[in-house]
């Protein structure tokens, strides 16, 4: 399974922050910003799994993902309050007064006051409610479907690292062949160039050099853009676009392990999350189903409540004819226990139609877990053979790289020997870059496809990008 991400984020807010403190951040992004330009001096460049672990805490993707599954996991601590129980507090306090104002206004008004306050406790607990422990068993499933999501977009995760970082490898390599192209066919080009000059060649043989020399310059622009967009799809993962390092001769090219399709087959049926997760959420509908058939049962809780009310008052405070007279404190304290039962009779056909809707989505539960499991068998076997076309590949252009050297190295001496014309020349050294391309391409693609091919299935796991990262070049 996924390695789960259960790290705590947390910002300090910068006005928060003491003189001293702001301080010693400042130091330590210094320290931080020259360490990395100490390195970057000295060539160093990061792995695969070095551009993973930078995602684990830095892929808004994955946060987004993190956070929607914590959220969705409360789905069964709120289903298991319903089945807990209830206390309620309540107080107040209330003042009256009420004045006799006479028509003589030099005489005093008499005021009768009171004060009285309360408080009170209300306990509920569940006695028999069998739609809500319905409801719990829906809400852990649910809960268990966030869980399986969760674990498939960290496989998810994997996939989209490897695939900016071998496309940002892929666009780097493309680069780097496409100058040594454009210098080759320049020196062509150039040797021509001089041949017409002094009069050795035709002006048709320069003007063919030229035209290759320009599609060239056309090629390594194109590859420069790609860089650049393939670096930009590293940044918006991890903020940064680090020199990455690439693979060594020693990586295996071999046949997926197993070498079944079916085994695959089987393999996707009891760990892919994708299946686990469409099936939780069956289930889930299904006990919402049996939940809505429930709430036409009767309810049964056990209340009891304790309530407290105290009164003091004045009666006939007149300060000109009268002393106040005050009686008070009265309370009256009272406790209740008793068993309340309810039972839906009639309700204008709502709970009618809340099962027949549940039903029917437990019905589209029910399929959509039998399309998931057909959809994960066709994407295992779709990803396998993908495997072995791109295994066939790397070996096709492999042997399609070797011979495209040896006619560029035949061509040079047939054109030395006049017996091959610029234009074979050129068209030999143009395949002979394009060989290197194409394996180059063929390489990575590979590599993307043997890690899909175990995402569809449920067993990829950080484990395979330490692996990869163990034939880089050190």
């Amino acid at each position: 399974m996924v390695k789960k991400v259960t790290k705590n984020y947390h910002v300090i807010p910068k006005h928060n922050l003491t003189q001293e403190e702001l301080l010693l951040e400042k130091f330590t992004t210094f320290l931080i910003t020259l360490s990395l330009l100490f390195l970057s001096s000295y060539g160093h460049s990061a792995t695969l799994a070095d551009v993973y672990e930078l995602a684990l805490t830095n892929d808004p993707q994955l946060k987004i993902d993190e956070a929607t599954f914590n959220a969705n996991k409360e789905i069964k601590n709120k289903a298991m309050a319903g089945l807990l129980p209830k206390l309620s507090l309540r107080a107040g306090t209330t003042w009256n007064e009420n004045k006799n104002t006479e028509s003589n206004a030099a005489l005093f008004t008499d005021t009768q006051g009171s004060n009285s306050n309360y408080y009170s406790a209300n306990l509920i607990q569940p006695i028999f409610r069998v739609d809500t422990w319905f409801q719990f068993s829906q809400g852990k499933a649910l809960g268990d479907a966030a869980e399986a999501k969760f674990a498939l977009s960290q496989q998810e995760t994997i996939i989209r690292i490897s695939n900016v970082y071998f496309n940002l490898l892929k666009a780097k390599k493309n680069l780097e062949v496409a100058r040594l192209e454009e210098q080759s066919i320049k020196k062509q080009r150039d040797r021509t160039k001089r041949l017409y000059e002094e009069g050795v060649s035709s002006k048709s043989e320069f003007q063919e050099a030229q035209a290759f020399y320009d599609l060239a310059k056309v090629s390594k622009i194109a590859s420069e853009g790609q860089l650049e967009f393939a670096r930009e799809a590293m940044i918006s993962i991890i903020g940064d676009a680090p020199d990455i390092k690439d693979l060594n001769d020693d990586f295996p090219v071999s046949k997926p392990d197993p070498i079944e399709q079916d085994q695959w087959a089987e393999l996707a049926l009891g760990n892919s999350f994708t299946l686990k997760a469409s099936k939780l959420n069956a289930k889930a509908a299904k006990k919402n189903s049996q939940a809505k058939l429930a709430s036409h049962f009767p309810d049964i809780d056990l209340v009891a409540s304790i309530t407290q009310n105290n009164s003091r008052g004045i009666v006939g405070f007149n300060p000109a004819t009268n002393p106040p007279v005050t009686y008070g404190p009265n309370g009256v304290e009272q406790t209740r226990y008793s068993l309340e039962f309810n039972w839906p009779i009639i309700t204008g056909g709502l709970l009618h139609a809340e099962r027949r809707e549940a039903k029917a989505l437990a019905e589209q539960a029910d399929q959509q877990e039998l399309l998931a499991e057909r959809l994960v068998i066709r994407d295992v076997k779709t990803k396998f053979t993908s495997v072995l076309t791109n295994l066939a590949n790397v070996n096709a252009r492999k042997a399609s790289l070797k011979s495209s050297n040896f006619a560029l190295k035949a061509t040079m001496v047939g054109y030395e020997e006049n017996t091959r014309n610029i234009v074979d020349l050129l068209n030999a050294e143009k395949n002979y870059f394009s060989a290197q391309r194409d394996l180059i391409a063929a390489k990575y693609d590979y590599i993307i496809s043997t890690l899909e091919l175990k995402l569809a299935s449920g067993i990829l796991s950080p484990a395979d990008i330490y692996e990869i990262s163990g034939f880089l070049d050190s």
